[in-house]
């Protein structure tokens, strides 16, 4: 049989207001070519991250790229615009090529389009296959606009991540699990996040906790039940009026889905990812620690059967939250992050440190935690200036953001 040709469709228009999720689904002919593909294991697919270049075609979306991968797609991350591309992929025995599907989008605007990629065999996909040798990879494609087709566009494989990012490691937290505030492509704090947030470039996720009123753990950020999350209806008031069941069968979220409890999360975190960090942000309700403490030590006991290594840690977020933290030692076994000061961090031997990106660098106080052996985190780095600032001039050992793509991009090529 002759290759597949594959092609880049690639659209100039913004596409708003056609799904939840703000997301447009591709069309699912851009998929077809993948019904027929056998699975690449994900750890075989991990062998392909690096950084890529165009080396021919249109530079409509970028010139160079970060390519990292998740258990279940592979994502670039451009040099324009915090563009990114999430591919689902798969091997064609007839041609032995592996075709790639799946959409393109801004980080700050709802401007997205479909996506196809194909490395036919002898642009790599043999040696990739066989041998996992990922340097001859080329990923062929075509650029159609609304006028007509375009030029074909390849990216090839150019070099390892720099030296820099590959000696110091460095966390990227997906902001209540949501990697943009211009329509988010799922609802913050939903399953949908945990499952696919790692497709975006994060490597740890940071999720909001309350309780209900039969003291269940769930991810939510404001106390009250109101449209920013949640579809219209009956239901109103603070998510404590209500016991999860009733949550469960009444409430939405505005993606259609269930307010998730923490088990939920954590158990889909530990089953549907390969991510090691997942932040959780305690909103403060009274005896929080005690009812969240059989929680996570579940979800450890969970990824430990499973074979995953985890770091689950809770944020003292206020001198409110670090007084339930006390009136709960059995807790203090667990790790925890606190944002209030570097001093309270320390008393309360946290692991991390969590400054707000409005106090500044931090520099000498960043140094402090480090001889302290605590890791800092700063929230929430959203502007691009100041993410070039603070990772070309800060010490931080990791950011909350909601544009990933920005910080995978700079932090993966800086030297």
């Amino acid at each position: 049989m002759r290759p597949i040709t594959s092609f880049l469709i690639f659209s100039v228009l913004a596409l708003t207001g056609c799904s939840k999720s703000g997301i447009d689904p591709p069309p699912g002919s851009i998929y077809a070519i993948l019904d027929s593909a056998s699975t690449i294991s994900d750890s075989l697919i991990k062998k392909m991250e690096g950084i890529y270049t165009l080396s021919s075609g249109s530079d409509a979306l970028g010139s160079q790229f970060v390519c990292k991968t998740s258990k279940t797609a592979v994502s670039f991350f451009s040099n324009k615009g915090g563009i990114y591309i999430i591919l689902h992929y798969g091997l064609v025995a007839s041609d032995s090529s592996i075709q790639f599907a799946g959409f393109w989008r801004y980080s700050e605007s709802s401007t997205q389009g479909p996506i196809h990629f194909c490395i036919p065999s002898a642009s790599g996909a043999r040696d990739f296959i066989t041998k996992g040798i990922a340097r001859s990879l080329v990923l062929q494609g075509n650029l159609t606009s609304p006028s007509g087709p375009g030029p074909n566009i390849s990216l090839q494989y150019n070099r390892p991540f720099s030296t820099y990012a590959q000696v110091n490691p460095f966390l990227i937290f997906a902001h209540h699990g949501v990697q943009t505030t211009d329509d988010p492509p799922y609802t913050e704090n939903s399953l949908w996040g945990v499952i696919h947030d790692q497709d975006y470039g994060v490597n740890g996720l940071e999720f909001d906790v309350h309780l209900t009123a039969d003291s269940v753990p769930i991810c939510v950020h404001d106390e009250d039940i109101e449209p920013r999350v949640t579809e219209k209806g009956p239901v109103s008031g603070d998510y404590n009026q209500y016991t999860f069941s009733f949550l469960d069968s009444f409430v939405r979220l505005t993606d259609g889905e269930k307010i998730p409890s923490v088990k939920q999360v954590l158990d889909a975190f530990v089953d549907s990812t390969t991510l090691t960090y997942f932040w959780l942000d305690i909103k403060g309700d009274p005896n929080i620690f005690e009812y969240l403490e059989p929680v996570v030590r579940e979800a450890y006991d969970r990824a430990t059967r499973t074979g995953r290594q985890v770091v689950i840690f809770a944020d003292l977020t206020t001198e409110a939250v670090i007084r339930e933290f006390k009136a709960w030692p059995s807790y203090a076994d667990l790790p925890t992050l606190c944002e209030v000061s570097l001093d309270d961090a320390i008393q309360n031997r946290c692991a991390y440190w969590g400054p707000r990106y409005s106090l500044g660098l931090l520099t000498d106080q960043v140094e402090k935690a480090h001889s302290q052996g605590l890791k800092v985190f700063s929230w929430t780095l959203n502007d691009k200036a100041l993410i070039d600032d603070y990772l070309a001039n800060g010490k931080f050992d990791g950011f909350i953001t909601d544009y990933p793509a920005y910080v995978v991009y700079d932090y993966y090529t800086m030297n």
